[in-house]
């Protein structure tokens, strides 16, 4: 597919980010306002309800902002240039694997008192049942199906437009690391965790043009942070068939139109 030539600009890209980052900074002074005002309120957004209701309208303006920046004329231009129109290859298993490798290295950390996660434990883990269910759908598919599409699929590969490897990686992580400031700055084990993670993500947006594999990437190691362990590698071991048969030219370094 090639119907439309493409044309994202690092200008694009830095309007998105600035837009993204004034209505993040608009809701959440909102969100904090109703809270501190409203106690029923407070106690419904730490609910499997609110906290999926906040991660709806975060994904929703966010999905939104990089369509409308990227100028497309269509979704189907937009998934096209983000990679959404290719195939899981073993390239993106393989990092997959590594982002596992990552994830529990970060579990090491959370374990011995290092991480963010251990001052203030993550939202979700006292749910049970079917909230606790919804807690890991949200956590594994939802969040990472936005922010892939947002930061790997529209921001990275506009930067790159006018900027090389080196510096439009160090801006992908800048921006990841602005939308997740709290464990950022109160862990340096969990900055340098999640930093080699996006690091290895924008890799295999670089290599394989392909945005599944980013999103297989992010969803492994969102699983093993949530300590779904067994379901995750269950899960890596099914979909092998998936990302080496239907494909040729596994290792071939990215697609022509990228």
């Amino acid at each position: 597919m090639k119907e439309q030539e493409l044309n994202w600009k690092t200008r694009d890209a830095w309007l998105c980010i600035l837009a993204l980052i004034l209505v993040a900074f608009i809701i959440n002074t909102l969100l904090r306002i109703g809270a501190q005002n409203n106690a029923v309120f407070s106690q419904w957004l730490g609910t499997p309800f609110g906290m999926g209701a906040t991660v709806l309208v975060q994904g929703s303006y966010w999905l939104f902002f990089a369509l409308w920046f990227s100028k497309e004329n269509s979704v189907r231009f937009f998934s096209f240039h983000a990679g959404l129109q290719k195939r899981l290859n073993l390239f993106g298993w393989i990092a997959a694997w590594l982002a596992i490798g990552i994830g529990f290295i970060n579990h090491f950390g959370a374990v011995r008192g290092w991480t963010a996660s251990s001052i203030r434990p993550a939202y979700g883990y006292q749910f049970t049942g079917g909230a606790w269910l919804f807690f890991i759908f949200k956590s594994v598919f939802v969040v990472p199906f936005y922010e892939e599409t947002v930061t790997r699929g529209f921001l990275y590969r506009a930067f790159r437009s006018s900027y090389g490897k080196f510096f439009s990686t160090s801006l992908i992580i800048c921006f990841s690391a602005y939308f997740h400031w709290w464990d950022v700055s109160h862990s340096a084990f969990t900055l340098l965790c999640l930093a080699t993670l996006w690091t290895l993500l924008c890799i295999v947006r670089e290599w394989t043009g392909n945005l599944w594999n980013c999103l297989l990437c992010h969803v492994a190691y969102n699983a093993i942070a949530d300590k779904q362990w067994l379901v995750c590698i269950i899960g890596m071991i099914l979909i092998l068939p998936f990302c080496v048969f239907p494909n040729k030219n596994l290792w071939r370094k990215r697609d022509a139109d990228f």
